[in-house]
């Protein structure tokens, strides 16, 4: 197809040769060898361009190569995408149980923390009224101490004769029978 369009642009040449001529008064001639120039030049354009379109090709070969890559490594990312979600939702829904169950602990605590309030204060009431016991107790105390102390006195001047002379009593005395059971609840 090439040859043929050469050959029928060196044949038309004759025909621009004659306008040529008539409007410039000049001659120009068609040579063999400006066929070949022809030719040449054509083979030169047509070398260029397949320069071109070889380094447009590769230069696209290249680039859907590195779309390829780059759909490879968006579609892992996609995968690892989606296993992250799948762990991120596992973790919120545990997060979400936890708390939920320091929630239920919190108000588990405050219901104690209330009991406990509750039995602090019944405690501590219970302190003071043992405290008020034990001043009243302690005072009472602090009467009958001298009194023990001079009944402890008196017991201490008891000989074992003088024991062995009211064990000898078949009925003794009511006042020292008085005496006798007030000296055994202070021994007790």
């Amino acid at each position: 197809e090439a040859c043929r369009q050469h050959a029928e642009i060196h044949l038309s040449i004759d025909g621009a040769n004659a306008r040529y001529l008539e409007a410039e008064r000049r001659h120009n001639y068609t040579t063999p060898k400006s066929f070949l120039e022809l030719i040449n030049f054509y083979k030169g354009i047509l070398t260029k361009r397949r320069l071109a379109v070889e380094n447009n090709q590769e230069r696209l070969e290249k680039g859907l190569e590195i779309m390829e890559q780059v759909q490879t490594k968006v579609d892992g990312l996609k995968e690892d995408l989606q296993i992250q979600m799948v762990q991120v939702a596992e973790k919120v829904a545990a997060t979400n149980l936890l708390i939920e169950q320091v929630t239920d602990e919190s108000e588990k605590a405050a219901v104690e923390e209330a009991k406990a309030k509750v039995e602090a204060d019944s405690t501590n009431k219970l302190a003071q009224d043992a405290a008020e016991i034990k001043a009243v107790a302690d005072g009472e105390l602090a009467e009958a101490l001298p009194a023990m102390k001079a009944a402890q006195e008196a017991v201490d001047c008891l000989t074992k004769p003088a024991i062995q002379e009211l064990k000898n009593l078949g009925k003794p005395p009511p006042a020292c029978v008085d005496v006798t059971k007030a000296v055994l609840i202070m021994l007790k």
